[in-house]
């Protein structure tokens, strides 16, 4: 996630749905779940067939994912950064 996000950093996110990837978050950043169960922060674009998808890394030298498949997609609404959040 870096340089964009940083470890500590809030991510706020809504989802309309458990399984679903709504048009309206591609081409921005989001948090997704793949189908293996894994947790990304990507920016989210159209894979080569429908319901795949393209997750561009946030970070320049990281890697980024074709063409997977994906449980669901939300839209990062809400940033804080980790020096605003005070843990108790």
């Amino acid at each position: 996630m870096e340089p964009v996000y940083s470890a500590g950093d809030l991510l706020f996110y809504s989802r309309n749905g458990h399984d679903s990837v709504p048009s309206d978050v591609i081409g921005y950043r989001c948090v997704c779940e793949d189908v293996d169960g894994m947790g990304w922060v990507k920016q989210v674009k159209a894979g080569d067939e429908p319901g795949l998808f393209h997750l561009i890394s946030l970070n320049p030298t990281g890697a980024n994912m074709w063409n997977m498949r994906l449980k669901w997609a939300a839209r990062v609404r809400l940033h804080w950064p980790v020096e605003f959040v005070r843990k108790k």
